[in-house]
This record gives C-alpha cells, sequence and structure tokens, in this order.
C-alpha cells in the first residue's frame, strides 16, 4: 500500500505498529482541529480514506479503536459521529494509543443487556406470535449468512454484521410489548457495542462458536423454552464480556 508522506513521517523511526493505530491518532486529530462537538458527524470513510490515502478497511479498524475510546459512537446503520471530543485519545511517548477502558465499566453494562434481553425473551416467548417468529426468523437468517462468510475474520463485513446482528436480538424481544423496554434494550445494546469492538480487536470474529451461540437462542425462542434462551442469550453476552475483558488490560495501557 502507498502511504502519503505525512503517514511515512509519522512511522519513521518508530517501531513497527499497526497502521490502525496511527489513522485512529489522525482522526482524532482532525476532530480536534475541526473543532467537532459532540453529535457532529464524521466524514464517511471514503472521504476519509481519500484523505489520509489509506484503504477504507483501515479507516474502518481505526474507527473502531476510538470507538472503544469513547471519542466516537456508530450508531446502528449510521455513520460515526463525535461523542467525546476530549477522549483520551493522545499517542504516548512510544507511539501508541492510550485510553481508559473500565474492566468493572464491561461487566456492568454486560449484565444489564443480559438483564433487560433475557427478560424481554422471555415476555416474546410468552406473547409472541407467528409475526414474531417470522421476523425472527428472517433476523436469523441474514445475520447467518453474514457471519458464513466473516469466518476468515476479515475486518470488510463487520458494519454489515453489526447492523444484521442487532436485528436479530431486536426481533427476539419485539414481542415484549412494551415500547419502553424496547427503548432500553436499544440502549443496553448501543453501549455493549464497545464490549463486542473491544472483543474483535481482540480476538477477531468468534467463527463457529458465535453461530452456534446465535442458533441456539434461535431454537430455544422458535421452541418456547424460556429458561433454555435465557441460558443460552447469556452464554452468548458472556462470550464477548469476557474475551473483551481479557483485552481491557492490554487496551488500558496501549492499542498497537
Amino acid at each position: 500500500m502507498n502511504h502519503s508522506k505525512q503517514y511515512q513521517s509519522l512511522v519513521q523511526g518508530a517501531e513497527i505498529k499497526r497502521l490502525y493505530a496511527v489513522v485512529a491518532r489522525q482522526i482524532a486529530a482532525f476532530v480536534a482541529e475541526q473543532d467537532m462537538k459532540p453529535g457532529d458527524r464524521l466524514p464517511s470513510e471514503h472521504k476519509l480514506a481519500q484523505q489520509f490515502n489509506i484503504s477504507r478497511a483501515t479507516v474502518r479498524e481505526a474507527i473502531v479503536a476510538l470507538e472503544v475510546f469513547g471519542l466516537v459512537d456508530v450508531p446502528v446503520n449510521c455513520g460515526a459521529v463525535v461523542l467525546d471530543p476530549h477522549a483520551s485519545t493522545a499517542l504516548d511517548q512510544a507511539g501508541v494509543l492510550s485510553a481508559g477502558v473500565s474492566g468493572e465499566g464491561l461487566e456492568e453494562v454486560a449484565r444489564f443487556r443480559i438483564l433487560l434481553e433475557t427478560d424481554g425473551a422471555r415476555q416474546s416467548i410468552t406473547n409472541g406470535g407467528v409475526d414474531w417468529e417470522s421476523a425472527l426468523v428472517a433476523a436469523h437468517h441474514r445475520l447467518a449468512h453474514i457471519e458464513f462468510r466473516m469466518k476468515s475474520g476479515s475486518m470488510t463485513n463487520y458494519e454489515l454484521w453489526r447492523q444484521c446482528d442487532w436485528e436479530f436480538h431486536e426481533a427476539l424481544v419485539s414481542g415484549c410489548g412494551s415500547a419502553l423496554h424496547m427503548k432500553l434494550h436499544k440502549a443496553a445494546f448501543d453501549q455493549f457495542r464497545k464490549v463486542v469492538a473491544l472483543e474483535y480487536r481482540a480476538v477477531g470474529f468468534r467463527g463457529l462458536r458465535i453461530i452456534e451461540e446465535h442458533k441456539a437462542i434461535l431454537d430455544a425462542a422458535l421452541a418456547r423454552d424460556s429458561e433454555a434462551c435465557a441460558v443460552a442469550l447469556e452464554r452468548h453476552i458472556t462470550a464477548f464480556f469476557n474475551a473483551a475483558n481479557r483485552a481491557a488490560p492490554v487496551n488500558r495501557a496501549a492499542v498497537s
């Protein structure tokens, strides 16, 4: 890949490190230089890739990292927006990104999502009719299709996977009969995206394991087995948290 002179100067004389960390720093600097405020939308991946003379895949990785650090948010099916322009994303003397990621905070987010989603699934299993079942099956079909394409661990379909993952979990609780519950679940799911991003950054896509987890959730829901569905959901969410929590000490010190 050809890099601009600006990027060549950034990495010259330094230890070899992943390009996305350099790009994440540049995007953070861009946010500061433009005096962007919370809610301001970042340029598209295409524009950022052109601006920094890099691939869109690298931009995507950098934005995932910045989402973990709290500088940007990436709402489902939307572009990246500034969340906290003052988030800690400075480069330390070693030339790597530093950020505070609390293991306790990750656990709190995971527990909150488990509480809301298992309860919403129970209510949906009790109250949901054929339309609920059809929506859940369709959402799972789309998700499984993307996941089988992602078994190689490529970032190529990451954003599409996140969208399909949300649609599946949304469909699961959509029969709960409570608009407030749905709103709270959406908020918890959005917060949990940071856990997912950490897990993906640390170990990549978990392949058949995550495919099997989603299938277990679907099968239990369609069998109207509330307890089995709750167990499958907790196992699924906890697997993300455990991997992310193992990665958190590394990310607290550096992402390289």
